[in-house]
């Protein structure tokens, strides 16, 4: 099952990570102001993303795309606010037809782009980032980019029905397959051994890197400056990269605006790749954890649960994690309505 067929509901890792986005963005507003900014992304059916920014952030351009003429339409009916556009496009289209979309929704000359590409495909990476790169070719100053892709190594090659393959084998194929998808992206130190759940999206970023590069190399006056890389598993194991648009010359501005230092999902590199461990808690769990993980540690917390893994995740093992993001963690409950 892939995430996007997943309902939002059931995806915790995926709602932590789209909080930390979203408290991302207000602090580049100490920087930029975004109320007048266009928001673009994919939003899936529910459009959550959609209106978690409109709420915080008080962005009423909103615009979501999908090249599924279904999803579109249940994206339609879930629009947060009237001036929220569904266009049936592919993400390649939206990226190479940018300022007609914003044209025709009503939306030309804004103040700035927030764009987030949400891919799933791990067979696509390549055309994916050669997406990326074509975007920040049409950005300017002050805009937002975040890219979601599949970064799991068991993704790299189709399930084979035959004799199980050794881990040097696998691992072999599986750098082969990515070679073959990313092509001259591919950082030079990359090797098998990389393919592995914390290698493999350091060896995807990198090639982000690669793309961004070219788009903007250092003899121009703009740079993509990444902000935030976040991986978790949601089915697969997932990598999230944030960045901003930005004069060379302003850069250090912008990153003592955002306090991002002092951040606790800055990413200075690239390939400074935070690792998001979510379990699935009870309302009562949570309510606990709140309470203790900020001044308590691992082990006096699992002897006051009386249990030492949720699920299959360690107690001891999240809680460090936990420490960083249990204010993103959402709150699911039943209603009837």
């Amino acid at each position: 099952m892939s995430g996007a067929s997943i309902p939002y509901h059931l995806r915790p890792h995926k709602a932590v990570d789209r909080r930390i986005f979203v408290d991302l963005l207000s602090r580049i507003e100490r920087w930029r102001p975004l109320s007048e900014y266009v928001y673009l992304s994919m939003g899936a059916y529910p459009l959550e993303d959609h209106k978690l920014i409109h709420r915080t952030l008080g962005v009423t351009r909103l615009i979501a795309f999908d090249y599924d003429p279904a999803i579109v339409a249940r994206q339609t009916f879930n629009r947060p606010i009237g001036s929220c556009h569904c266009v049936e496009k592919s993400s390649g289209d939206v990226v190479a037809e940018l300022d007609q979309v914003l044209d025709q929704c009503g939306f030309g000359d804004p103040a700035g782009v927030i764009v987030w590409l949400d891919y799933t495909d791990p067979k696509k990476l390549g055309e994916q980032i050669r997406e990326f790169q074509s975007l920040l070719d049409r950005l300017s100053a002050g805009d937002v980019v975040r890219v979601t892709v599949n970064a799991h190594p068991n993704e790299m090659i189709e399930a084979s029905g035959g004799k199980p393959l050794l881990k040097e084998e696998r691992r072999a194929k599986q750098f082969q397959s990515l070679q073959g998808r990313i092509k001259e992206f591919m950082p030079s130190w990359a090797s098998a051994d990389h393919m592995n759940e914390t290698d493999l999206p350091k060896v995807i970023a990198e090639s982000f890197a690669a793309a961004a590069l070219k788009a903007l190399p250092v003899s121009g006056a703009l740079t993509f400056r990444p902000l935030s890389m976040v991986r978790y598993a949601d089915s697969a194991q997932m990598l999230s990269m944030t960045g901003v648009v930005a004069k060379r010359s302003d850069e250090g501005e912008l990153l003592a605006r955002l306090g991002i230092q002092t951040w606790p999902f800055a990413s200075d590199t690239w390939s400074d790749i935070h690792k998001l461990v979510v379990p699935n808690l009870t309302l009562r769990e949570r309510l606990f954890l709140e309470r203790e993980v900020v001044t308590t540690g691992p082990d006096q917390i699992v002897n006051a649960l009386g249990f030492d893994a949720a699920g299959e995740i360690s107690v001891a093992d999240f809680i460090d994690s936990y420490k960083r993001y249990y204010r993103f963690y959402p709150t699911l409950l039943t209603a009837e309505l």
